[in-house]
């Protein structure tokens, strides 16, 4: 027992890694303490959940929190994390005041010296409060002042310079069906999006900046959050755009390539539709209710209009039909966009030839995609 700190130690290091697994197994012998002499151990309690956390055990996780908040209520020995955490996990008014507590110790904490990590994790909790308000809330009847309150806030402390910020915004407006207002926040988040990404490649460059690629990495789900937005009021170059900046963080990220491949399906839909009702004027109001009647719209492939599209989406879905080859089978969400995937592909003539793909490979068949799209960490082929 001598040697917890160690272990401590041991553990984040895994978990800085990636590798949580290894963190829960270099944890297994100190579990049963967790009940005994060490059931106030704070820093102890903190790597087994954030472990758990990690390796998707969220019910083990849950407990362990709950006493780490319990432990360190004002945060002022293990930092606020657990607070945000907690808060987003338990959800309801319960979810809500755990996150208030949390942003009000980081505040408190830090004065007048709040450091810019510190800004984001309080809009980060003042965004995952409107979260709850939009889901678990939603019925009850101050729903919409307070997501106004909040979002109101966010924007204040970070000096609209938030693109998640803007996003949200987008989303509330979308829920207040001014579909309008919530394209010029989704062009907003997209435009901050381009700085954040500058501003994390200076601080990189910086030695006098902690900043890494896991900076990019955490970009990933707030951009694939927004290009499924920008796709809903028919901000598609703006989505593509996203898509592209996924592509470039992470190559093989399956889901990226499956939304670029949807954005220009969509694309093709609307381009048939606009041919066939030329008298209709295209809004984001309409694209909105367009979205769900899109089945009803054929296409025809031999249209030269929309056959850059088409190719764009078959080169799309055809990487991520690759990619879906490796999944983990009990990945519902991962399987879910397999599926999707391949009923796309079945209806835009399937997916591109492996002779293709490897044209591809080497750059000789595409004029702007093939300087993007690398198959060397995809499945090889037989």
């Amino acid at each position: 027992m001598n040697n917890i700190p160690k272990t401590i130690a041991e553990a984040r290091t895994a978990l800085s890694e990636n590798s949580a697994s290894k963190a829960l197994k270099l944890l297994k012998p100190l579990k049963k303490s967790l009940k005994t002499e060490n059931s106030s151990n704070l820093p102890l309690l903190e790597v087994f959940a954030e472990s758990y956390l990690e390796n998707g055990q969220v019910d083990k996780a849950y407990p362990l929190l709950v006493q780490s908040c319990e432990l360190d209520p004002k945060g002022s020995m293990g930092g606020c994390d657990k607070f945000f955490t907690l808060g987003q996990i338990v959800g309801g008014q319960d979810g809500i005041s755990i996150l208030a507590q949390g942003i009000k110790n980081v505040s408190t904490l830090n004065g007048d010296n709040i450091s810019q990590d510190q800004v984001e994790k309080i809009i980060g909790g003042l965004l995952t409060m409107i979260e709850i308000w939009m889901t678990d809330l939603c019925m009850e009847l101050n729903a919409e002042s307070q997501c106004e309150e909040l979002i109101n806030k966010a924007m204040e402390i970070s000096e609209n310079k938030s693109p998640e910020a803007w996003s949200t915004l987008g989303s509330i407006r979308i829920s207040q069906q001014r579909f309008g207002d919530a394209s010029e926040a989704f062009t907003q988040s997209w435009t901050q999006f381009e700085q954040k990404k500058n501003t994390i490649a200076e601080n990189i460059l910086d030695s006098s900046h902690s900043a890494s690629h896991e900076d990019y990495v955490d970009l990933l789900q707030p951009l694939l959050s927004l290009a499924k937005m920008c796709m809903e009021v028919g901000l598609y170059e703006i989505a593509l755009k996203v898509e592209a900046l996924v592509k470039e963080i992470d190559e093989d990220n399956l889901e990226g390539y499956y939304l670029e491949g949807f954005t220009n399906y969509l694309i093709s839909k609307i381009e048939t539709f606009k041919k066939t009702n030329p008298e209709v004027t295209l809004t984001p109001e309409n694209i909105y209710e367009f979205n769900s009647h899109i089945q009803d719209v054929p296409l025809d492939l031999t249209n030269s209009d929309i056959q850059e599209n088409i190719h764009d989406s078959r080169i799309a879905l055809s990487f991520a039909s690759k990619l879906g080859e490796n999944i983990d089978p009990s990945d519902e969400i991962a399987k879910e966009l397999v599926n999707g995937t391949n009923a796309l592909l079945q209806e835009i003539g399937g997916p591109i030839s492996d002779a293709e793909l490897q044209k591809l490979r080497k750059g000789e068949a595409l004029e702007e995609a093939d300087e993007e799209i690398d198959l060397d960490d995809l499945s090889d082929e037989e």
